[in-house]
């Protein structure tokens, strides 16, 4: 299950579904779900029942407020159906299975109007990405799954993204096969080709970047097709693999999505222009010129799939300003960028990322206004109380 859901105190911080309506509220749109198929495979999942009472409205109205901020609107209502014993959170989580327990969370994510974006990490703690039939196998069966949902057809169909595989340099797997590894470009092509054949409408698919690092990168970045750099730099190569996409049925339902930290994550001071034309490299050109082959270009969306701070540093506050003039193709950014990103997601919720801190302060309780205010000021983040929120129906 996901974090932090046995910390008590009141349901606005320690109730899974009241959590996920917040997060909605506070202007988010998608949750990412990390997972491995070990975990999915235990077959008694944990019980995160526990006592807690409910913030009032106008409690959880505050809470949902930036400090010092005010308006006279009224918090929209919570609608999800959520049957909880009284003076308990949780009770209602399913307990037949962790598989039961991801499609329920899948579900309640998509019933607040927000989408979900499968995440599978392995980071080296299983076999099934150095085999390609049997990771191909995998992703069947957990989609298979998904797609047997009562309610597919009519609220989740189009709201889930497939994260093919997490940090990929993380396994030691490049684009091309090496050191007895497949490649990125195998594990993702047999992947979608399976999925689509599966499934041709429904579901959208993110590609991370891979085996690019010497070039200044952080994991899960690195979509690099210049090939004098590649040269110049002895990176992996992701040309083959554009070249295949490019010709695939489902080139149009595929989002890039690159991992760009600070300098306190990736010890790298990439700054205001430098950070500008790194970006751009990596993965700006696939949104703005796109992927040429044979005389046919392919532009990309582009969603940065993770980025987050503590904001605590001073050069990571100002790459995280120069970062969000790049994602927003504003100032000095534009000369590298002209167009703003189609979206990013910010790592993370959970207190516990030791190398970001969470949305939630080391109690799990309070909300981090720091990082929201930037999110709402500098990232475009829209919450309930701005004229441009707009609420799930």
């Amino acid at each position: 299950m996901v974090d932090g859901l046995n910390y008590g105190g009141a349901d606005a911080q320690t109730d899974f579904a009241t959590i996920v309506y917040q997060l909605r509220m506070l202007g988010f749109n998608i949750i990412r779900l990390p997972f491995r198929y070990r975990d999915l495979d235990e077959q008694y999942p944990k019980d995160y029942t526990v006592k807690c009472w409910d913030m009032s409205t106008e409690d959880k109205r505050r809470r949902l407020m930036a400090p010092g901020m005010w308006t006279d609107k009224q918090l929209p209502q919570n609608n999800a159906a959520i049957q909880r014993n009284s003076g308990y959170c949780n009770n209602y989580l399913p307990s037949s299975s962790t598989y039961a327990r991801l499609m329920y969370t899948i579900q309640t994510i998509v019933s607040q109007g927000m989408y979900v974006m499968l995440d599978y990490q392995p980071m080296g703690t299983e076999p099934q990405a150095y085999n390609v039939k049997e990771f191909v196998c995998k992703w069947r069966s957990l989609v298979s799954r998904v797609k047997s949902l009562n309610n597919w057809e009519e609220e989740i169909k189009g709201r889930v993204f497939i994260d093919v595989m997490n940090e990929p340099d993380s396994m030691g797997i490049k684009w091309e096969p090496s050191s007895g590894h497949p490649g990125a470009r195998e594990l993702y092509l047999e992947t979608l080709d399976a999925l689509h054949s599966m499934m041709p409408e429904g579901l959208l698919y993110i590609l991370e970047g891979t085996g690019q690092n010497n070039f200044g990168l952080n994991w899960g970045n690195g979509f690099i097709t210049d090939t004098n750099i590649i040269r110049k730099y002895g990176i992996s190569d992701a040309n083959y693999f554009f070249s295949q996409l490019v010709s695939k049925p489902y080139v149009n339902k595929v989002i890039m999505s690159p991992h760009v930290y600070p300098p306190s994550v990736t010890k790298a001071s990439f700054l205001g222009d430098s950070l500008w034309q790194q970006s751009s490299i990596a993965f700006g050109y696939l949104q703005t010129q796109g992927y040429c082959n044979d005389g046919k270009c392919t532009v990309f969306p582009v969603v940065i799939g993770e980025t987050g701070s503590f904001l605590s540093d001073w050069s990571d506050k100002q790459w995280m300003a120069d970062f969000a003039d790049f994602i927003n193709a504003r100032g000095g950014a534009r000369s590298y960028n002209s167009q703003s990103m189609a979206g990013w997601l910010w790592w993370c919720y959970n207190e516990n990322s030791h190398d970001t801190g969470g949305i939630v302060w080391d109690n799990w309780k309070q909300l981090d206004w720091n990082k929201l205010g930037f999110m709402i000021n500098s990232l475009g983040l829209t919450p309930w109380y701005k004229d441009e929120f707009v609420a799930a129906s």
